[in-house]
């Protein structure tokens, strides 16, 4: 662990000399650290394999400067090693993630590492998630031009980043935008309408026997947005050509995916609905590659996100190679006292196979996921406020962890309440039980939280299965902040299984030991 306080302090004391210099250029500087460690036991009961290094820790400082139109940037990583199920096994420092933008008010042209997206992300997006494991940032070239008012261009050209490496192919592409609503000056519509097309190409040398491969991967994707007053709708297709690689068993079909969002919202009642369909959509910048590395595009499970422990043990993963569904949410405010008002929400999401291969409006019969849950949040006074929420579960889990197992069918119960001491003080605690007859049985859990604004905050947890193991997961520790500086410190066990953000996932293996998590964020 000194390693890892060595890499904080001199981030520091770097920060501290660039802040102090900047004074006297003009420029900005803004930036930040962040540590994630854990320190591992050996433990039996939960079958949590000690790594050799009894330490992990992932190390990140970004720092940003900005003058006048000017921007540049650096990012340091360091995995002293990486954390027990990372998803590259690393035991190195870099530097990376380097780069010079220039931007004027229609014109940016950005050189080095940068992120993007065009649409929705379904045909293209290069982003950094830290927790999943995921920095695909393309180095090379980004330039945006604004040519007319309404219109929008974006290029990319570049090769992704693996890890510490670059993927074995380049990435190119271009995404155009148009506002019809803004083509006529001084338009006063309440309707905006945005269309936009987009078109990547992945490259990568191709030296095997088969005369027929094509070595280029092209996707194109249309799509548009319109909103009004009340609500908003927005289509998108995408066609991928024809990928062959070990993940798709050398499938020669093309790719295709359609995706319709849409919201309502009007008075007490407001809807969001998603509909999204796809075949044969994996898109990596290599063929060979595993896991969640260098991934194109961005597939994200549309259900709702969950914060509790028991509905967060099964949780959705996309499934690229051919899914058909969508979600819908709906919320109410019940009429009531404007000072204990009270909010009734509904959730249904359904992810199934398709009937038909290279048809991606076929609703076949094999389910993979669905959830319905209803949850009724009421303020009783400035002091009580209370959760109720219930789900009911369905769960393949032979498709979506690509583990054999039986179907699994669940019910979930959650009771949260807040009581306010003050307004620096409060207390949240929560009731939860998952009940199944499959899998490992019930789950029951339980959690108090308290806050002593805006620096302390305690927290202890214990998530229990009394279907068939009869193991405790608790969990204890607290954080401290101030300013821009957030410490937090905890001791417990981890759940194996999958650990997901927005939808993207990667497995967590049992662990019991100490996690400490280090933040500082600057912006003068």
């Amino acid at each position: 662990m000194k390693y890892t306080f060595t890499v904080a302090l001199t981030s520091m004391m770097l920060t501290g000399q660039l802040m102090a210099q900047q004074t006297n250029t003009g420029g900005h500087l803004s930036g930040g650290f962040e540590s994630y460690t854990q320190v591992y036991q050996k433990d039996t009961k939960i079958n949590a394999v000690q790594p050799q290094d009894k330490v992990g820790s992932n190390n990140f400082l970004k720092l940003d400067y900005n003058y006048k139109n000017f921007t540049a940037g650096v990012q340091f990583e360091s995995y002293l090693p990486s954390i027990a199920g990372f998803p590259f096994t690393i035991n190195q420092s870099k530097l990376v993630n380097r780069y010079f933008k220039y931007a004027a008010t229609n014109f940016s042209v950005q050189v080095g590492d940068f992120y993007e997206q065009f649409g929705s992300g379904l045909v293209f997006r290069s982003w950094e998630n830290r927790q999943i494991g995921i920095n695909n940032a393309l180095e090379g070239a980004n330039i945006k031009v604004s040519p007319l008012p309404f219109i929008n261009i974006k290029a990319v050209y570049g090769r992704q980043r693996k890890v510490f490496d670059y993927a074995n192919s380049v990435v190119r592409g271009a995404d155009v935008e148009i506002d019809f609503t803004n083509i006529k000056a001084n338009n006063t519509s309440n309707t905006s309408v945005v269309g936009g097309i987009s078109y990547v190409s992945r490259y990568q040398q191709y030296t095997g026997p088969d005369p027929d491969f094509k070595p280029a991967v092209n996707a194109v994707a249309a799509r548009l947005d319109v909103t009004g007053q009340n609500g908003s709708v927005a289509v998108e297709y995408v066609h991928k050509s024809r990928d062959q690689n070990a993940f798709n068993n050398q499938d020669k079909s093309s790719g295709k995916a359609f995706l319709v969002n849409g919201s309502f919202a009007k008075n007490n009642l407001g809807i969001n609905f998603t509909l999204r369909t796809l075949e044969n959509l994996d898109f990596r910048g290599e063929r060979d590659a595993i896991a969640t590395q260098v991934p194109v595009n961005f597939i994200p499970a549309l259900t709702r996100q969950h914060d509790y422990l028991t509905t967060n043990i099964y949780v959705y993963n996309a499934q690229s190679a051919g899914e058909t569904g969508g979600q819908v949410d709906m919320f109410y405010n019940l009429k009531g006292n404007r000072k204990t008002p009270s909010k009734l929400s509904l959730n249904f999401a359904h992810y199934r196979a398709l009937k038909t291969k290279d048809n991606i409006f076929s609703f076949g019969s094999t389910q993979y996921y669905r959830d319905l849950s209803i949850e009724w949040a009421k303020k009783w006074s400035e002091k009580w406020n209370t959760t109720i929420a219930v789900h009911n579960l369905f769960y393949n889990r032979t498709v979506v962890e690509a583990v054999p197992s039986e179907n699994i069918n669940a019910n979930i119960v959650v009771l949260a309440a807040t009581h306010k001491f003050s307004k620096k003080n409060a207390l949240r605690m929560e009731l939860q039980n998952l009940f199944t007859q499959q899998d490992n049985g019930n789950w029951f859990a339980a959690v108090a939280e308290m806050s002593i604004a805006p620096t302390l905050s305690f927290f202890a947890s214990d998530l229990y299965n009394y279907g068939k193991t009869n193991v405790h997961y608790p969990n204890i520790g607290g954080s401290y902040t101030k300013g821009g500086t957030r410490f937090g410190v905890g001791y417990g066990r981890q759940r194996a299984g999958l650990f997901c953000v927005g939808g993207i996932c990667r497995f967590v293996p049992a662990a019991t030991g100490v996690t400490a998590t280090l933040t500082v964020t600057f912006n003068n």
